[in-house]
């Protein structure tokens, strides 16, 4: 695409990627979806890859409209391909058994969309067999914080049958309305930028990648960098092995070509200009730390930082590795993976985009136009600095919120709703009774009924005797404000509780 070209918004196809536990229908669904089988093609039966599928839906109004599915691995050892679709994703599937309800890796999968900040589609499935039962599923959710529409929260829930495609029509309106909600728009002037799914290695054409376009059109001729790993532009095909031109934003292709295997979750870039492209390509490289460095370093860490570091000079280079090094213990330890002398450059944000995790440190340093805009693209935000102390300042502050903990609840108390006075938008007014301990101001609460957690909510004002409060003890009457999505009636339980961090 021309650098010169006008802007070419439109809206853009969306990237949707289907996760949960394993043998809980992912492929099935997607199988029923794309009227193909794949599920008899997979080893044992289980997705051991993550794949790109794309599928033309017809609007009510008869329209087209093409979607890209990114269909995950539910098994345990693959989390890191989970997390892979989910960061590359714009709204995700979290697909649930109707026979036996959350699982391990529902809820790992659910974690990972939350991390995210993934809109999603609760897919009760197998609703057809005979061991289903939606409403225990659903209780299953809620117990486990999934809170869907009709039980505490906002989410849509479809109930599914992959396998007599009952409830998929009216799953695929629920994603689509979804799309259009959070308007995915593209410039379809720009190059073509995304993400590498994952790559291989074909034993008759040499090394490929799936790439995923988010973003531009991909030019008929130049080059594409995926990290350090370049490919020129010239066999690209669908999903389905097609070859195809000019292939555009949301859309998943194959790109056979390159010269060294492209780390899977790489951002890539692309450009008709291949010369470009060589020079990008010979910069990361340069960036790029070569010394491979004995991974029984990392292996006890609790917590291993990635870092790419630019500065104005080899001595101030020098000491912010040394401020960073003094940070290391048995249980934290520093990975730079470049370092340089000169501004934050666009190979500085490649290098980094492979691994979320990695950090981009510049002292006394500017980041790079072209550096800028692919940083915003993909969410990258490098840290700049002057003052050495303020930057081990924040670096500490990044270690202590890497470091693992775990979450105790103490229950400080609990209320019985007497009445309910008014409820508007997600704010409740309701008059109680102190039950046990005492209620206070500015607590998390939870929402209880006949023993089941409905949701949380929070107490943002407490009242005694019409007099504004901070605590409320044992068996005295109070009214109270409840921020919350849940419902609340009479005799609902609230308890309140107080989170402790501790480290592990």
């Amino acid at each position: 695409m021309s650098k010169t070209s006008e802007p070419q918004i439109v809206s853009r196809q969306p990237v949707i990627a289907v996760l949960g536990h394993v043998d809980h229908g992912k492929s099935s669904l997607l199988d029923f979806i794309r009227k193909s089988n794949v599920v008899d093609g997979e080893a044992g039966g289980i997705t051991q890859r993550i794949s790109a599928y794309e599928v033309k839906q017809k609007l009510s109004e008869g329209d087209i409209k093409s979607v890209t599915f990114l269909d995950t691995p539910g098994h345990a050892a693959f989390q890191s391909m989970r997390e892979r679709g989910a960061e590359i994703a714009d709204i995700a599937i979290l697909i649930v058994s109707a026979e036996d309800g959350v699982k391990a890796q529902t809820i790992e999968a659910w974690k990972t969309i939350d991390v995210h900040k993934l809109p999603y589609v609760v897919a009760i499935n197998k609703i057809d067999k005979p061991g289903a039962d939606i409403q225990k599923t659903k209780n299953s959710l809620v117990e486990n914080g999934i809170y869907v529409e009709g039980y505490g929260g906002d989410v849509p829930c479809v109930e599914i049958s992959a396998k007599t495609g009952q409830g998929i029509d009216f799953l695929l309106e629920t994603l689509l309305l979804l799309v259009e909600m959070n308007e995915l728009k593209a410039d379809l002037s720009t190059e073509a930028t995304g993400y590498v799914l994952e790559s291989f290695v074909d034993q008759k054409r040499g090394i490929s990648a799936t790439l995923i376009i988010k973003d531009g059109t991909l030019a008929g001729n130049g080059a594409i960098v995926a990290g350090t790993a370049l490919s020129p532009i010239r066999i690209i095909e669908d999903f389905a092995g097609r070859l195809i031109k000019n292939p555009r934003a949301g859309q998943p292709i194959k790109v056979t070509g390159f010269d060294e295997i492209p780390k899977a979750g790489a951002i890539f870039v692309s450009s008709s200009d291949k010369k470009a492209m060589e020079i990008l390509q010979s910069e990361t490289k340069s960036n790029a730390i070569q010394t491979v460095l004995d991974p029984r370093i990392y292996r006890n860490a609790k917590v291993v930082i990635p870092v790419v570091i630019k500065a104005d000079s080899l001595g101030t280079l020098d000491a912010v590795k040394m401020e960073l090094k003094k940070r290391e213990t048995d249980d934290v330890k520093i990975k730079i993976i470049a370092e340089g002398v000169g501004t934050i450059s666009e190979g500085d944000i490649m290098l980094a985009s492979s691994d979320e995790k990695t950090v981009i440190i510049g002292f006394a340093v500017k980041l790079e136009a072209k550096a800028r805009d692919q940083a915003d693209r993909f969410k990258i935000k490098p840290e700049l600095f002057d003052i050495i102390y303020k930057l081990s300042e924040w670096f500490d502050t990044l270690v202590e919120s890497r470091l693992p903990f775990e979450e105790k609840e103490i229950v400080l108390g609990t209320l019985k709703i007497l009445r309910n006075f008014s409820s508007q938008k997600d704010k409740h007014v309701i008059g109680g009774r102190v039950e046990t301990g005492k209620i206070q101001n500015n607590t998390v609460v939870k929402v209880i009924r006949r023993g089941v957690e409905l949701g949380r909510g929070r107490i943002v004002e407490l009242q005694s005797q019409k007099i504004k409060t901070d605590t409320v003890n044992e068996g005295n009457e109070c009214g109270l404000m409840v921020e919350s999505k849940v419902e609340m009636i009479p005799t609902d339980i609230l308890e309140a509780i107080l989170v402790e961090k501790l480290r592990i």
